[in-house]
């Protein structure tokens, strides 16, 4: 029996995709440059499990110990939006959360992961999010097939010491409060009922002027304790000064054409409240005269009238609300063309770094951009839109975009080699399904 069309369709541009960027197993190509007077260190590790990966990252840090106190609260923010290469790692993600739990010197605080997806009331049943949607890749642990069931395997394991946490935007139904005392919800900083006036604007004129607001979560985990995300640790009607560390944990994915890439950066819009909708034409203003973090720098699913701004706006938000203590990418797969489907490299690397700006320059420059072939994701292209954006959060955060400025440490798990200062690209073998409009896609962003 024949092909179908469909089977023909499919196969034709598997073979054309293959003979035009096929790559086999894990390669380097080394791009050796001075640094200058560093400003931060990026570690990676490569070609290991996701969990072997994690732990010697950690390691190579200075071992959780120099990151996570005994007493603190931590907050683990993943990409939740999304499920497979979209999401973090899961296999990742629990290693981090039982490295804190096993602390050596014990671990007396809380962690929770904890995350606004913009899925409606209940997204912890959503199947649009990774909460419930059953991960095809990215997993990588038996019984264990999206974050519901992660989050449920460690509350099992660790009580009350952990917390799945849920932020929804207040049009969907959740609450908006002026303060810890009236229990979780969202706080809208628009200078209002006590909160502070804390807005951005493009600097645009007439009909192109936007002025955005920050918004942020008040929750309360399982453990009983409130926390405000801007503010810390609320009990008996007072902060209480217990450290409150949140640690940014995203991964690495092509996102669109008005966007570029999606990850560390980018991963700030699921701590805001998005109530308005995402085209600024039709509602997307979350209270009076302010947008929200989706309809202020977009047009809705295009670019908005001033290039940069998604950046521009979470530096705002780093530098008046709460900037990451730490920041992880995740990158066992990196999605090409979709947050979901296939095409996507199995890049095997896990990246850390205290400036996200870094972190997104070097994980779009030797990841992303080096299997995806495709312009809008280098962040050296001056025209592209993420180029526009890491410059904006650097210039208002102090942030390095400069990449002779970042010292890097990178391991290589299958050599056991440790190497400083250079950067190298890391090539995944790619995986690139049968679906031909996800191959019709990718072709259309490659050659466009």
């Amino acid at each position: 029996m024949g092909e179908s069309r469909r089977e023909f369709l499919c196969n034709t541009l598997f073979r054309l995709l293959f003979l035009m960027f096929s790559s086999t197993g894990q390669a380097s190509e080394k791009n050796d440059q001075s640094i200058e007077n560093p400003s931060c260190t990026l570690y990676r590790v490569v070609n290991g499990s996701p969990s072997a990966n994690m732990i010697q990252l950690i390691e190579m840090m200075g071992g959780i110990e120099s990151i996570i106190s005994p007493d603190d609260i931590v907050l683990i923010k993943p990409n939740a939006q999304w499920w497979n290469q979209g999401s973090p790692n899961l296999c990742a993600l629990k290693t981090f959360v039982d490295l804190i739990m096993n602390r050596s010197g014990g671990f007396n605080g809380e962690v929770i992961i904890g995350e606004n997806c913009h899925r409606g009331p209940q997204p912890w049943i959503s199947q649009d999010s990774g909460w419930a949607h059953v991960f095809e890749r990215n997993a990588d642990i038996d019984s264990i097939r999206n974050l519901n069931d992660l989050t449920s395997h460690l509350k099992n394991r660790y009580d009350d010491r952990f917390s799945g946490v849920h932020f929804v935007d207040v049009k969907a139904g959740g609450r908006r409060v002026f303060g810890p005392s009236e229990g979780a919800g969202y706080v809208y900083c628009d200078g209002t009922g006590g909160a502070p006036l804390l807005k951005y604007d493009n600097g645009a004129a007439d009909s192109d002027f936007r002025q955005v607001i920050m918004t942020y979560p008040i929750f309360t985990t399982d453990g009983g304790t409130t926390v405000d995300f801007k503010n810390g640790i609320w009990a008996k009607g007072a902060y209480t000064g217990q450290p409150l560390k949140f640690i940014n944990f995203a991964a690495i994915n092509h996102h669109s054409t008005y966007c570029g890439a999606t990850s560390a950066i980018k991963n700030y819009l699921g701590i805001t409240d998005l109530s308005g909708g995402p085209d600024p034409e039709n509602k997307g203003k979350i209270v009076s005269q302010y947008y929200n973090f989706h309809s202020f720098p977009f047009n809705k699913w295009s670019s908005g009238p001033v290039p940069g701004m998604l950046g521009g706006e979470i530096g705002a938000f780093m530098n008046t609300v709460r900037k990451a203590d730490l920041n992880i990418t995740t990158a066992q797969w990196t999605g090409l063309a979709s947050r979901t489907d296939l095409p996507a490299a199995h890049t095997k690397a896990v990246i850390a770094c205290s400036d996200p700006v870094a972190l997104d320059y070097h994980t779009t420059k030797y990841i992303l951009y080096p299997n995806s072939h495709i312009e809008v994701h280098n962040p050296d292209n001056a025209s592209g839109p993420f180029r526009h954006e890491l410059k904006k959060c650097a210039d208002i955060t102090g942030y390095q975009v400069d990449e002779r400025r970042v010292n890097v440490k990178s391991y290589d798990c299958d050599h056991q080699i440790l190497t400083e200062n250079s950067g190298s690209k890391i090539i995944g073998g790619i995986k690139w399904g049968k679906d031909y409009k996800a191959l019709l896609k990718y072709l259309y962003l490659r050659i466009a």
